[in-house]
């Protein structure tokens, strides 16, 4: 059985709601990865994210950017203060980094992008044991 929980967005491309799948899964206490599939035809996007963080050092992420088919995949790292960022204590905070680049990524192909997310959009992703 997968630890595998889904994070509940509806996303918008150029006006007219997509295929999309966001998940989240633990891998210990100090890293967290994300994933949102967008896997309609002609689109089959992909962002996974994943953070890694303990107090005292920085945390740090990478997020790998795949499709649209025809597109090179390619990744970006950052490193972020541990008390801004941190996956054990402040997973939601994790999460709309990883949106942003979602976001950034697609805008970059020319979408026209909106997510909406409802109130408990997160209560998977927070209810992950740590």
């Amino acid at each position: 059985m997968s630890d595998r929980r889904e994070i509940q967005l509806d996303v918008t491309l150029d006006g007219r709601l997509v295929n999309s799948e966001t998940t989240c899964e633990w891998a210990g206490p100090y890293a967290l990865g994300i994933a949102t599939v967008l896997p309609d035809t002609g689109l089959a996007a992909e962002v996974h994210s994943i953070f890694v963080g303990h107090e005292g050092v920085p945390t740090c992420v990478t997020h790998l950017s795949l499709g649209p088919i025809g597109y090179d995949p390619f990744t970006r790292t950052a490193e972020h203060e541990h008390s801004d960022l941190n996956p054990k204590t402040k997973p939601r905070e994790c999460a709309y980094e990883h949106m942003g680049i979602l976001i950034e990524t697609l805008k970059d192909l020319g979408y026209d992008i909106r997510i909406d997310m409802p109130e408990d959009a997160f209560g998977e992703l927070e209810r992950v044991e740590r």
